[in-house]
């Protein structure tokens, strides 16, 4: 973005820096952004251009204003930390003159400072919008990393992701240690609820659940956290888990049968299946549960 104009020097704020620069992970990085939502109340967008700037992730929370003094205040020093493996410039304007406001990090004698430039050279004290350019090492960097974001609940500060990602999560500090799991997860906290964690899974990933149970039979660790929480009746977004079953029972050309005292399921070949609630598949009971919530 900075391509795009000519800017001048407003002001410069130093930055404290930490007396020992720790190793930064993408831990410490997915924490920062997390702490910023939480700090502005938003929730963050994020995109990355896969040909012209494939090493750049952006990302941007609308709606927002901020006092500059208050965001070096709060955010500052995590900047000077991250620095070691990211180039963050952070991108916003200014309300009247809706000139583009540009502040980055620089370095002199040894101290680093939060400089903001301007179009015109005039300093802006409080910012509209807010657009973090993260630059990565590499291309394979930036990938990883705009997944992990776009996937992320910003609520809980966690994502569930495809198991290609487990080695990434791994190195950079933000794997659980989940068993048997469709997913492999990551967050900036060391423990999360497991009703938390089902908040995490996104509608497709929940077809892609209850399609390895019916097409494959496996009894993943979602199903535990399902049931568990099904039967405390705290599971949120029910209807997403009955749309999602609905549509995987479609895609695999399931059918069923209810009347008031029976039902019968179908497979795609035709084949009966019986599942009960005495069964130790907790993907059979979480099925069960889904289909006859009154049921015990």
């Amino acid at each position: 973005m900075m391509e795009m104009h000519s800017f001048l020097k407003a002001k410069a704020t130093e930055i404290p820096s930490p007396d020992d620069e720790e190793n930064v992970s993408a831990c410490d990085l997915f924490g920062f952004l997390f702490r910023i939502s939480q700090w502005i109340q938003t929730t963050p967008s994020a995109y990355r251009h896969e040909d012209g700037e494939a090493n750049a992730v952006y990302v941007w929370f609308d709606d927002v204003a901020f006092a500059e003094e208050d965001f070096l205040q709060m955010f500052g020093m995590d900047l000077v930390l991250l620095r070691t493996r990211w180039k963050i410039d952070i991108f916003g304007m200014e309300d009247s003159s809706q000139e583009t406001v540009w502040l980055a990090l620089e370095e002199a004698d040894r101290r680093v400072y939060g400089v903001q430039k301007t179009l015109s050279g005039r300093p802006v004290d409080t910012i509209q919008s807010l657009c973090l350019r993260i630059q990565c090492l590499s291309s394979a960097q930036s990938e990883v990393l705009y997944v992990l974001i776009a996937a992320a609940n910003w609520k809980s500060g966690a994502a569930a992701l495809d198991w290609k990602y487990g080695p990434f999560l791994l190195e950079e500090n933000l794997a659980l240690p989940i068993q048997n799991s469709c997913f492999c997860y990551g967050s900036v906290f060391e423990e999360i609820e497991p009703e938390d964690m089902l908040r995490i899974l996104t509608f497709q990933q929940k077809i892609i659940l209850w399609t390895g149970f019916l097409k494959n039979g496996f009894d993943y660790a979602e199903f535990e956290w399902l049931y568990n929480t099904i039967s405390k009746a705290a599971v949120s977004n029910r209807t997403e888990w009955e749309l999602s079953l609905h549509t995987t029972m479609q895609n695999l050309k399931y059918t069923i049968q209810v009347s008031p005292n029976d039902f019968e399921l179908y497979d795609g070949h035709g084949a009966r299946r019986y599942f009960n609630f005495n069964s130790t598949s907790y993907a059979e009971r979480a099925f069960l549960k889904i289909l006859f919530p009154l049921n015990t």
